[in-house]
């Protein structure tokens, strides 16, 4: 009977809630073009999830068993926003069972491809465009303008591990600053680049004397950021201005 009175109460809460819009434009896998591998990350819904509005928020409806959703991102591995039945909202980690990380591919994408794709589809603000593809684990620096786009630096990085994603979508590049330090995650980085919130580009983790922790590259790995080597990492911060489009797919 409590269960009933539950899901009762949560549906009335649903149909009178407004519909929760998220103000950044995610990557569909409608919006990737043929020769790259959407990289979204599923997860099931075994048991059930109730779905809420904000982190410790109200609750607003529910995600029955069986469900597959979309993780757009986390909040340190213990709530996900994710994407279900064209809704979206937050739920708790122990109701979703997030698959591993399959392997990169290792294929080269040439640059005769991908300037073909750039030059009739992308624009930035600025003389900089950032392409991440999540599937590669690489970074396509192009430089130029829109028809005339040219790969200016190909770039080996690491992104976010399946239980705590990089956001897919559209971003920009905005704050900048040569070094930082979280005593919560126990882990810092040189160069960091913020792109969205909380995510940036920043080079491979260190510990609070700068030395490097994590090494790898070439594979999720991160908690969410895009790492880079020291060199590249740089590279980034020294060259790339502020307000240069970013598409992470």
């Amino acid at each position: 009977m409590k269960r009933k009175m539950l899901i009762f109460g949560l549906s009335a809460v649903f149909m009178i809630s407004a519909v929760c819009i998220l103000t950044l434009r995610i990557t569909l896998a409608e919006d990737i073009p043929p020769f790259l591998k959407p990289s979204p990350v599923f997860a099931d819904v075994p048991r059930g999830a109730v779905v809420y509005a904000e982190i410790n928020g109200r609750a607003e409806d529910l995600i029955v068993s069986g469900t597959k959703v979309e993780i757009l991102k986390d909040k340190g591995t213990k709530w996900y926003y994710v994407r279900y039945r064209n809704r979206m909202g937050w739920v708790k980690a122990e109701t979703l069972d997030i698959p591993r990380d399959r392997p990169a591919d290792t294929s080269v994408l040439s640059n005769n491809i991908i300037l073909d794709y750039a030059n009739n589809n992308i624009a930035s603000e600025t003389q900089h465009f950032i392409w991440v593809d999540i599937d590669r684990q690489r970074i396509y620096v192009l430089k130029g303008s829109k028809g005339s786009w040219s790969v200016e630096r190909r770039i080996v990085c690491s992104t976010g591990v399946n239980r705590s994603p990089t956001t897919r979508g559209h971003f920009r590049i905005s704050e900048r600053g040569t070094w930082f330090y979280s005593e919560r995650l126990g882990s810092g980085a040189m160069y960091w680049v913020r792109f969205n919130g909380s995510y940036l580009f920043h080079s491979v983790a260190m510990d609070r004397n700068k030395n490097v922790t994590d090494p790898v590259l070439g594979q999720k790995h991160s908690s969410g950021c895009v790492r880079m080597s020291v060199e590249d990492a740089k590279w980034f911060f020294d060259n790339i201005e502020e307000n240069s489009a970013v598409w992470i797919c």
